[in-house]
């Protein structure tokens, strides 16, 4: 038997990248899912017409829990005797302690978007695999129903026995959470019941275990015909070993999920897929450049569909915005098709349009969100000019507060410099918010240390996070030569705060137009297209196409007004 952890995971420690299968760190609620299916799979077993021994899960199939229930004071969830497999496995994952999930990077998989990851994989592929189903992150297998009922449909008359023995060459999971396997061999064994059924009692043996307790990182030999996965999230820290072995998918931190959609097209042969629901960040950020790199030479994006909310879909809490991203291993690039999916009690999907990979796969992945992106999209794709080409450069505001607490006061004293935050940039220009007057100068220790916090030229500032809700992604405003005098000549700006400053005297691309470009609707919804993210990151700043020099100085001497009518027009964005 497992043992069972009560200790729990430091949250702020970075987790190690593990291989080997977890010691299981359970609360009271997911022992008590465990107890639930004895009578869950008696139910179940009966339904099929089963009796005797056939009802008794632990003879059904071959293998014990491996938490060992029997002292302990466990009592089994009663609503649970006649839940669906999708409920009873997100039952086990809610019931996990949300250090533990956190910790992990544990996600269940709602059953719409299970079927819709299996759909896009099977119109990508443009039929049914030929070979094996893998879920190489497949926790309680949830994912692997679709397939496998897909699968058990085609069989029709076949003889029982044969489809028994042929299943485990159709689908199969692996994952580190012996709980889960077990649990998920239970629901994924459950589908097979009504063949269990034909078979006559005399020639019934355990049936199949579909899922095991293996890493999902290793090898598959032989290689799978396609992968559908919700990999795990979560940065870990790798061995040195670990960092060489995944070095081609790897641009500074490492992501659990990187490293399984890495994995997952070297476990694939030539022509199947991978179909995964994953976080939107890797379209664009920085950490991710070797990985987009790495799949559009060996792994074209075919499909890409955003999941459009994430409140009351996924019960486990995940809160980056996601998508469905399916792959053709060993493909040529090609148009990818966009498209969004709302779940309200099914699944509504939408199409969106196309777009394309760039040629240098490195870079950010422009693609379309939304309909009314298609032209905004297609009208970047000519622009080849970015904010290096005219001098500017963004870097984060030098100020950690919080390392400086014995310096900052509310009151100007002489050698103080004024402190501007993230609520002072909003509303396209920048302001002294009163809720942080209280925390409004800091006093430099040194000469070294002026030099490093104080900005005393003009410069564009953004907000660094926005919170999922806000309209705006970019929020921007000029500190212009005027207001940076009305602040006394220098400020220091805060972490929270990015900070756009130029080289290029006399730029084309002047403060007061970038800021214009910065708060137009054609930059955010931009922006958006690139990255997933709530954060406001230097690096996908750099990467906004922006118009030709030519064109920007024509729109010098324009009035407010017509300067954003010119942006709309530049990016073929209906003016409003």
């Amino acid at each position: 038997m497992t043992e069972v952890s009560v200790a729990r995971p430091n949250r702020a420690r970075r987790e190690v990248l593990a291989t080997d299968p977890a010691v299981l760190d359970l609360s009271a609620a997911a022992l008590e899912v465990l107890a639930s299916v004895p009578a869950w799979w008696a139910n179940r077993a009966a339904a099929a017409g089963l009796e005797g021994s056939a009802l008794d899960v632990y003879a059904a199939v071959g293998s014990p829990c491996p938490v060992d229930l029997t002292d302990l004071d466990v009592h089994p969830r009663e609503d649970l005797v006649d839940a669906s497999p999708e409920v009873l496995a997100d039952a086990y994952v809610v019931a996990l302690d949300a250090s533990v999930r956190s910790a992990h990077g544990r996600h269940y998989t709602p059953p719409l978007l299970a079927e819709a990851l299996w759909r896009q994989a099977v119109e990508v592929l443009r039929g049914q695999p030929v070979g094996l189903v893998l879920d190489p992150a497949s926790g309680a297998g949830v994912l692997l129903l679709p397939p496998l009922r897909t699968w058990l449909a085609r069989q029709g008359d076949t003889q029982p026995e044969l489809v028994l023995a042929a299943v485990t060459a159709a689908v199969a999971g692996r994952d580190l959470d012996a709980a889960a396997v077990w649990l998920g061999s239970v629901i994924l064994a459950a589908e097979l019941l009504p063949v269990w059924a034909r078979v006559q009692p005399s020639r019934r043996r355990p049936l199949p275990a579909l899922l095991h307790v293996e890493d999902g990182l290793a090898p598959q030999d032989p290689p799978a015909a396609a992968i559908v996965m919700n990999p795990p999230y979560g940065r870990v820290r790798l061995s040195t070993e670990d960092r060489d072995r995944w070095s081609h998918a790897l641009s500074g931190h490492a992501n659990l999920y990187g490293l399984f959609v890495a994995s997952a097209i070297e476990q694939v042969a030539p022509g199947g897929v991978v179909s995964a629901l994953i976080p939107a960040g890797w379209l664009g950020g920085a950490y991710s450049k070797n990985l987009r790199r790495t799949l559009g030479e060996r792994a074209p994006l075919r499909r890409l569909t955003h999941v459009t909310e994430r409140d009351g879909v996924f019960s486990s809490g995940v809160l980056q915005e996601t998508v469905l991203a399916t792959f053709a291993v060993g493909g040529r690039r090609g148009k990818v098709r966009a498209e969004r999916v709302t779940v309200n009690g099914h699944a509504e999907r939408e199409s969106i349009g196309t777009g394309a990979i760039p040629k240098d796969g490195s870079l950010p992945w422009l693609l379309p969100r939304d309909p009314s992106d298609v032209p905004l999209v297609k009208a970047s794709s000519t622009m080849t000019h970015r904010l290096a080409d005219y001098g500017w450069k963004a870097s984060t505001g030098p100020l950690v507060w919080n390392r400086h607490k014995d310096q900052i006061s509310a009151t100007a004293t002489v050698g103080a410099s004024p402190i501007l935050w993230a609520a002072d940039v909003d509303g396209g220009q920048v302001h002294q918010d009163p809720r942080r007057d209280h925390q409004r100068y800091l006093m430099p220790r040194t000469d070294r240390e002026r030099d490093v916090l104080v900005l005393d030229r003009p410069a564009v500032l953004l907000q660094r996070t926005t919170a999922p809700e806000q309209d705006r992604r970019l929020v921007v405003a000029a500190l212009d030569q005027g207001t940076l005098d009305r602040w006394g000549g220098q400020v220091i700006v805060e972490n929270h705060v990015n900070v756009l400053t130029c080289s290029t005297a006399n730029s084309a691309l002047n403060p007061r137009v970038l800021a214009a470009l910065l708060n137009s609707r054609a930059l955010d919804r931009l922006y958006r297209c690139l990255t997933g993210s709530v954060a406001v990151s230097a690096y996908e700043l750099a990467a906004l196409p922006v118009p030709s020099p030519d064109q920007v100085r024509r729109w010098h001497d324009l009035d407010d007004a017509a300067l954003a009518r010119a942006i709309d027009e530049a990016y073929e964005v209906a003016s409003a």
